[in-house]
This record gives structure tokens, sequence and C-alpha cells, in this order.
């Protein structure tokens, strides 16, 4: 409920959170690990108007925390959202990290919370959303065709929830690539991804009761794979799905295989999942060719972010 009158205030189009949904995100995250700090904040009633967790990665950037905090909006000013800080910078310090990077929306009270308290924006953000039930399929079937054409020495291969273990060390390229995309001013070292890591995603996102769906471009002669899409369903909030990584080897670029992969996966899930009604994805605001790729699928517009980031 904190969460969910904080967001109808600073992202009125975020679609709710459930209490569940919540909870399964503490317990996995994204590698089937808890959050590494977890806090409530109480009135003196005993009633909750505040929450905040901290997460950090056992794979890489080992001096980065990140820190997510959520304040009811009648209890703002009253000193939760610093209580809760004090107790990540503490907690992160403890851990041996010494930088904090958090994501929140633009021009918000949150955005300027954190800028009096020492952080600042290193890249700005944007989500884009698809209506399903609006889809143009006709025109995403031309869209796929089109790419397909000029990438005549791949083929598409789908990939329904969790990778089979010997498919697991041919992913880890994929998952890695996504660094190359801008991170603009963000200070942190790209991803690692071995093997145990895409292991431990799967596992999580079953756990969350995300249904991971994937897309892979595989090279025709030497069988490598040259890029993947994933998309989550949502199984917590029915209707709802997440855009998750879309990402190139460097090596396969210029075929068209991004558009290709994105194009087809929509197709899929209308087949798969005609109940959706919101798919939603971030992009930094500098990815002009995803975001090419995400406007031509017609996604709009929904939000804008900041990435902001602090030294402790």
């Amino acid at each position: 409920a904190v969460t969910r009158a904080e967001l109808a205030v600073d992202m009125p189009s975020a679609v709710p959170i459930t209490g569940e949904g919540l909870l399964l995100q503490a317990r996995h995250g994204f590698d089937d690990y808890p959050c590494d700090g977890l806090w409530l904040a109480r009135d003196a009633a005993g009633q909750l108007i505040g929450h905040a967790h901290l997460e950090v990665s056992r794979w890489d950037n080992p001096d980065l925390a990140m820190v997510f905090c959520y304040v009811h909006p009648s209890a703002r000013g009253q000193g939760a959202g610093t209580a809760m800080l004090e107790a990540q910078v503490a907690t992160a310090k403890e851990l041996g990290r010494s930088s904090l990077l958090t994501f929140a929306i633009e021009d918000t009270a949150p955005t300027r919370f954190l800028a009096a308290r020492g952080f600042t924006v290193g890249q700005l953000t944007a989500q884009r959303r698809l209506l399903p039930q609006s889809i143009d399929y006709d025109h995403l079937e031309r869209l796929a065709k089109g790419a397909s054409s000029k990438a005549p020495d791949y083929e598409l291969v789908r990939l329904d929830g969790a990778a089979p273990e010997e498919m697991l060390p041919g992913l880890t390229a994929l998952f890695e690539a996504i660094s190359d995309g801008p991170d603009d001013g963000i200070e942190r070292e790209p991803d690692r991804f071995p093997v145990e890591r895409a292991r431990r995603y799967d596992a999580a996102m079953a756990a969350r009761r995300q249904h991971v769906y994937r897309l892979m471009a595989r090279h025709r002669r030497t069988g490598e794979w040259a890029g993947h899409t994933i998309l989550c369903v949502d199984e917590t909030r029915p209707g709802y799905a997440v855009q998750e990584d879309t990402s190139v080897l460097r090596a396969h670029r210029g075929h068209r295989l991004g558009m290709w992969l994105k194009a087809s996966m929509l197709v899929w899930m209308r087949g798969e999942h005609p109940e959706l009604t919101t798919i939603d994805t971030w992009n930094a605001r500098t990815n002009t060719h995803m975001i090419a790729v995400n406007e031509a699928l017609g996604c709009e517009v929904s939000a804008l972010g900041v990435a902001m980031q602090r030294t402790i």
C-alpha cells in the first residue's frame, strides 16, 4: 500500500505492484538471493509509513550498492526517508561498498530528496509502453519479415521457461552483451554473467512467478548464439509483462536482429498470452538504436526517470 500510494503520486501510469510480488522480489531478486537489507518505518501509532531495501552484486561491481526507498506521501517530511537512507549508508559501508545507485522518476519529491543528500544524476531514462490489445499485428509481421530478409544466415529459436543446462554456457555472452548499452554518467563496471548466475536468474524468476520467454537468434553455419530478447509475464499482476534484455553480440550486429527478435516476440505472445494488456520497458534516453526499434513497434513514452548515484 505504501508503494502504491507513492507511485500514484509520482508515476500514475505505473501498474500497481501486489504484496505477493513485493515479497517474492525481496526474497529472490534477480539472482535468487534475498535483498541484503530491508527496513520498515513506522509512525508513533505503529502504522507502516515507509520501506527501503539494499542489494549488492556477488558477481561484479564490488564497490556498488543498489538502494531503493518508498515513503507514503502523507508521511513525507517527517524524517522516515532520512532515517532509512542513513541505515542504508551504514549497511553499505559494513559491506565494503563506497557507491550508492538508485533509480527514480524525474522531477519528483524523491529525486529532490536524493539531490539534497548528495546524489547526482548519472543517466536519463524513459519507460516505454505497448498496449497489446491495440497493436497492429499485420504491421509487426511485416517488420519481422523485413528484418529477417536482412539476416538470411540466422534463425530464431524459442525458449519457454528456464534454459536447459547444456544451453547455459552459450547464454552468458548474450547476457553480458547488454553492458554495451550506454551507461552515460553512471560509474559502474560491466555486468558479468557466469553460468551460475544465468542459472540462478532462471530460478529467481520462476520463484517470483515471472514466466520467462526468450527468443534467440542463432547463426546457421556456426551454431553460435547471436542475440536474444527476454519477456517476463508477471503472474502476480494479470495482464502485465515486462520487456527485459534485448541484446545482440557485436560480431553479429548490422543484420537487423534486434528488430526481428522483438517483433517476433510480440507475435509469439499474441498466441501464448492474448490476455496481455500492458508491456513496459525502460531505456537510457541516449540508446537511440533501441528506442528507434521500440517506437517502430508502437511503444510510447509513459514515464521519464533518472539514475542517481552517490559516493560514500
